[in-house]
């Protein structure tokens, strides 16, 4: 598997999205379950998710070094971070309630034994909450840009991966929704921000271009959490979510 990692850093273009698909898992690993984050990293999602339970959570991660940073950074009483492979699980049948995997499957050949691994360990009437980009948007022509990627899947591939195992699952699309309200502000806005984040501008510092998007627009220039939203509807997910998430029930 190859690393692609969010780092452990607010000031990131790509933040707000990881944290809105760990605040949207939250619906599924209620207070008081055991949890599964697998392909951790950081850690920052497993915190998120230990501190809205009272159970034990696993954050597991197949790089040693990210685990040692876990663990250097996470110390809540009911989280705990180990070495694991995901098609590979040192755990008993059906030991989890809840198990997250963001941004996983797209980097393994193995993905498919590692989703009945995942089931495998996962308890009946449990959750497994599954993100992975949207071929239909990352991957239009079928090349695969993203240099750590070994597969990208549709929306109705996925349906076929997770439904070979999971008889309840339901597939949504993560927007971006800051400027759907339409105005002159949002209309600047979304121009400014193109423009902040285009190539050679980027190379100015970040506190400049983001104290200019606050001054005159009242926001960060990076997105956070609430301006994004999950998409039930095929054809808004097709043409405007370059990110899949799924939620399986077994």
């Amino acid at each position: 598997m190859s690393s692609e990692r969010q780092l452990f850093e607010s000031e990131s273009r790509w933040w707000g999205e990881h944290i809105h698909r760990y605040k949207e898992a939250l619906v599924y690993t209620q207070s008081g379950r055991v949890i599964l984050d697998i392909a951790c990293g950081t850690g920052f999602g497993t915190d998120i998710l230990a501190q809205h339970s009272t159970g034990d959570v696993y954050g597991g991660d197949i790089d040693a070094g990210a685990i040692q940073e876990c663990q250097a950074n996470w110390k809540r009483a009911n989280i705990h971070f180990k070495i694991m492979d995901g098609t590979r699980l040192d755990f008993s049948n059906e030991y989890f309630d809840a198990i997250v995997s963001f941004e996983t499957i797209e980097h393994t050949t193995e993905y498919k034994k590692m989703v009945a691994e995942l089931f495998r360990v996962l308890k009946p009437g449990g959750y497994l909450i599954v993100s992975t980009p949207n071929a239909k948007i990352t991957s239009p022509d079928g090349v695969i840009e993203n240099r750590y990627h070994t597969q990208e899947f549709t929306s109705e591939q996925l349906q076929t991966l997770l439904g070979g195992f999971f008889n309840e699952l339901s597939i949504y699309g993560q927007r971006y929704k800051r400027y759907d309200n339409r105005s002159v502000k949002n209309t600047l806005g979304k121009f400014f921000e193109t423009v902040f984040l285009s190539f050679g501008i980027r190379k100015l510092p970040y506190s400049l271009r983001n104290s200019i998007m606050n001054l005159f627009f009242g926001y960060n220039l990076y997105p956070v959490d609430k301006d994004f939203v999950l998409e039930k509807d095929l054809m808004i997910i097709n043409k405007n979510c370059p990110v899949l998430f799924a939620v399986c029930k077994k």
